[in-house]
C-alpha cells in the first residue's frame, strides 16, 4: 500500500515538473528565437546577411501585408509564407519591427492606402473542375522606415521571399542610390528592347533591383560615373579600338566588367553557322583570359533547339536536342555566382583558356566546365543534329573551361600604347580629342572584377545566373547567398543500383524492427510494473 502511494506521489511530482519546464521554455522562447533546419544550405533559416541587416535598424520599421484572403492554388499559401518570413525578420529586429496583415479587398479605404504605397490589385484567374473565377486581388507588402517607404507590389512567387524582403530593407537603410548596371552598345550587341522574348524578361528582372542604362562605346565619352557594372552582350561587329580602351579604363577605375562573346551565330532558315569576329582576343589576353576560336559540343548532355519541320504545306518549329547547346553541371562550389545552381545551358559556346599563373594582382579562374563527354571543334558549318552525332574531323575531347571570373588589381592593356581616337563612324570621325590627356590614363586598377564567357546566348537561357552575377558585380557577395538559396531545391538524384537495393531492404525491414523494439520495451515495462504490484 505504501508503495502505491509513493508511485502516485511520484506521478504528480513528474506532472508538476513537466508543467514547470513547459512554462520556463515558453518564457525563454519569448525572448530567444531558434529553429532546427536540416535542409541543404539551410534554405528555411534566415541568412547571416539578413540578421545583420535587422541589427542595423535604428528606428521602427513598419511592415504591412496587403493580401486577399482565401486564394486558390497556386497562391493559396503565399500569404502564410510571406508572414512567416517577416516574423523571422522581426525576431532579429530587437523590437524595432512591426508586422500587420490586412485584406484590402472590397474595402475602399484600405485599397486606397495600398495604392499610396504603390501596391495595385493584380489580375487573378482560377479554373477548377467545378468553377472558374476572374477577379482582382492584392498580394503586396509595404515597408515604412522613417520618411522612406518601399513596397513589394505583387508577391506571385515565394521562392525568393527572403531575398526580396532583405533587398527592400537594405534599400531603406541605405543612404546611397543603388548602382547602375550598364549594357554596352555600338558593336551590334543584343537588343534588350525587344519585347515578348527572353531579352525583355532579362531587362525586367535586372531593372527591378537596379537602374539600367545603355552605354554607347567608341565615341568621345566613356562609361558614365554612376555605372558600376558593365555588360557587353554578344557584339556582332568588331569592337572598335576606342571602345576597348573605354572598357579598359572602366576596369582600371574599379568597375565590374562582364563580356559575353560568340564566334558563331546560327541562321535558322538555312541551318548554317555564320562566323563572327568581335576582335577582343588581344584585349582579353592582357588580363590572362582567351576566348578560343572553336565550338564546344556535347552529344550526351545538351539542351533543345527549334528546327523547321515541314508538315504538309506548313513549316513548324520542332524542339530537338542538339550537341550545340551543352548542358553544364560542373560548377564551382566555392564561387558565389554559380555554387548553388544545378545546371546551365551554353548555346553555341567557345571554350576558354586561362593563363597560368594569372598576371600579378589577379585572383580567380574557371567557375564552369563542360562535361568530360564534351568535344570542341575548330570549324563547323551546319547545325544539322543528325550529322552532329557522327565524329567530326579534328574534334578534341575534354572538360573545357566555359566561364571565368577574375578579381583583384589589373594592369591596363594600354599601359604602353597611345589613347585611341573615336571610331570613324562617330561624330568625331577619328580626330584626336583634347580631353584625352595621356596623364589621365589609369595604368593599374583599383580592386575590380572581370567575367568572360564564350557564349552570349547563355545569358538569355540562365536568368538565375544573371541575377547572381549582377548582384556580385554591383553590390558584392552578401545578397547572392540569400538569392542562391531561393533559386530552386536540388533535384533528387538516383542512387546507385547497389545502394538502391539496401534502401529497399531498409524500407521493408525498418518498420518491422521498430515495432519489435517498441513491443519489447512495452512488454518489459509492463512486466516490471506487475512485479512491483505483486511485491507491494
Amino acid at each position: 500500500m505504501h508503495l502505491r502511494k509513493a508511485m502516485l506521489v511520484d506521478r504528480w511530482v513528474q506532472l508538476l515538473l513537466v508543467a514547470l519546464v513547459a512554462v520556463l521554455l515558453n518564457l525563454i522562447s519569448a525572448r530567444h528565437f531558434g529553429r532546427l533546419d536540416l535542409t541543404h544550405d539551410h534554405i528555411y533559416t534566415l541568412s547571416e546577411t539578413s540578421r545583420k541587416l535587422m541589427g542595423g535598424l535604428e528606428k521602427p520599421l513598419y511592415v504591412k501585408v496587403y493580401f486577399t484572403q482565401n486564394l486558390d492554388p497556386p497562391y493559396n499559401n503565399h500569404q502564410q509564407v510571406v508572414v512567416d518570413k517577416l516574423e523571422e525578420f522581426r525576431a532579429y529586429a530587437r523590437g524595432r519591427m512591426d508586422v500587420t496583415v490586412v485584406d484590402p479587398t472590397n474595402d475602399p479605404t484600405l485599397e486606397e492606402e495600398a495604392r499610396r504605397f504603390g501596391i495595385e490589385s493584380i489580375r487573378y484567374t482560377y479554373r477548377g473542375q467545378d468553377r472558374s473565377e476572374l477577379k482582382r486581388v492584392f498580394m503586396g507588402v509595404s515597408f515604412v522606415y522613417g520618411e522612406k517607404q518601399a513596397a513589394l507590389e505583387a508577391v506571385t512567387q515565394v521562392d525568393s521571399v527572403e531575398y526580396d524582403v532583405a533587398r527592400t530593407i537594405r534599400t531603406l537603410l541605405s543612404t546611397e542610390k543603388p548602382p547602375t548596371v550598364g549594357f554596352t552598345t555600338g558593336s551590334g550587341e543584343v537588343d534588350l528592347s525587344r519585347t515578348g522574348g527572353p531579352e525583355e524578361k532579362l531587362l525586367r528582372n535586372i531593372s527591378e533591383n537596379y537602374p539600367v542604362a545603355q552605354v554607347p562605346l567608341g565615341g568621345q565619352e566613356g562609361v558614365p560615373e554612376g555605372v558600376k557594372a558593365l555588360i557587353m552582350l554578344g557584339p556582332q561587329k568588331q569592337v572598335s579600338e576606342r571602345a576597348r580602351y573605354q572598357m579598359d579604363q572602366f576596369l582600371m577605375k574599379g568597375g565590374s566588367l562582364a563580356i559575353f562573346l560568340a564566334n558563331v551565330m546560327p541562321d535558322t532558315r538555312t541551318g548554317r553557322l555564320q562566323e563572327l569576329y568581335p576582335g577582343l582576343e588581344g584585349f582579353l589576353a592582357s588580363f590572362g583570359v582567351q576566348v578560343n576560336r572553336d565550338l564546344v559540343l556535347d552529344r550526351k548532355h545538351n539542351g533543345r533547339m527549334g528546327y523547321p519541320v515541314r508538315q504538309g504545306k506548313r513549316v513548324l518549329q520542332a524542339l530537338i536536342n542538339t550537341p550545340l547547346i551543352p548542358m553544364i553541371t560542373t560548377l564551382s562550389k566555392e564561387d558565389l555566382i554559380v555554387r548553388d545552381l544545378d545546371q546551365m545551358l551554353f548555346p553555341f559556346a567557345s571554350s576558354l583558356t586561362v593563363q597560368e599563373p594569372l598576371p600579378d594582382g589577379e585572383i580567380g579562374g574557371p567557375i564552369a566546365w563542360a562535361s568530360s563527354d564534351a568535344i570542341r571543334v575548330r570549324t563547323l558549318r551546319s547545325t544539322d543534329p543528325a550529322a552532329l552525332q557522327n565524329p567530326i574531323p579534328g574534334e578534341e575531347a575534354g572538360a573545357w573551361p566555359m566561364l571565368v571570373a577574375v578579381t583583384g588589381t589589373f594592369r591596363s592593356a594600354y599601359r604602353d600604347r597611345s589613347i585611341p581616337s573615336p571610331a570613324a563612324e562617330t561624330p568625331f570621325g577619328g580626330a584626336a580629342l583634347a580631353s584625352d590627356d595621356p596623364a589621365s590614363k589609369v595604368l593599374e586598377s583599383a580592386p575590380a572584377r572581370l567575367v568572360v564567357c564564350g557564349s552570349y546566348q547563355m545569358v538569355l537561357n540562365n536568368l538565375p545566373f544573371m541575377a547572381n552575377l549582377v548582384d556580385w558585380m554591383a553590390q558584392g557577395d552578401d545578397l547572392i547567398g540569400i538569392r542562391s538559396k531561393a533559386i530552386q531545391l536540388p533535384p533528387l538524384k538516383n542512387p546507385e543500383a547497389a545502394r538502391l537495393r539496401w534502401i529497399k531492404v531498409a524500407n521493408v525491414l525498418a518498420p518491422i524492427l521498430i515495432l519489435l523494439v517498441a513491443g519489447g520495451i512495452r512488454w518489459f515495462l509492463r512486466r516490471k510494473t506487475s512485479y512491483a504490484m505483486e511485491v507491494g
